[in-house]
């Protein structure tokens, strides 16, 4: 396929990722037969979010608020919040919860899960997104499932897709969002994975 980022494992057990002066050294996880990904966790890596906030901040400038969805996509609109001066962003949950007024229910089927899973934004602060610009914002794009059912949430809610954003895209270039780096797919070779 056009756009896919694959390259042969060639017996390597990590993949050096560098963002703009920064660089992670991400183990190589089998996921299939023979594929491979590079295993990324920005969780818990203040200095990491830190400067890619500000590197993808500068991209979604015009951006009326921030949406994501928990969990890993909320310290990194947190900080990317506080250098635009949002007051407020706004977080997809993965479940309904009891407390919450009008929600509105997505279904989709990310890669990391089995099962369709659900994403739901509580009414009241449906109402933060209704008739404004909004920047959807992960921390990985992969099959675009999950931006997908966020851009969904967008619309039914009543705002204006700005732009959609992540740190990284991974296996596959997608032209709509913006991001700070590609992570590829790795397929093993013949030979294996050697030690």
């Amino acid at each position: 396929m056009q756009g896919e980022v694959i390259l042969p494992l060639q017996g390597r057990r990590f993949y050096d990722l560098e963002i703009i002066g920064y660089r992670k050294s991400l183990p190589l996880m089998k996921v299939s037969e023979r594929l491979y990904i590079a295993y990324f966790d920005s969780l818990g890596d203040v200095e990491f979010l830190s400067h890619c906030a500000r590197l993808l901040a500068d991209r979604l400038r015009g951006a009326d608020v921030l949406f994501t969805s928990e969990t890993k996509g909320v310290p990194l609109v947190h900080e990317i919040a506080k250098i635009l001066g949002h007051k407020h962003y706004v977080i997809a949950r993965k479940r309904k919860l009891p407390f919450m007024e009008n929600p509105i229910t997505v279904s989709y089927k990310p890669i990391t899960s089995e099962k369709p899973q659900t994403l739901t934004i509580d009414g009241r602060y449906a109402r933060l997104l209704e008739g404004r610009r909004v920047a959807i914002v992960d921390d990985i794009v992969s099959t675009k499932e999950t931006l997908n059912a966020l851009e969904e949430l967008v619309k039914r809610a009543g705002g204006i897709v700005f732009k959609k954003a992540a740190i990284l895209v991974e296996g596959r270039v997608h032209d709509d969002v913006e991001h700070l780096g590609v992570l590829p797919l790795f397929v093993e070779d013949s030979a294996g994975l050697q030690s």
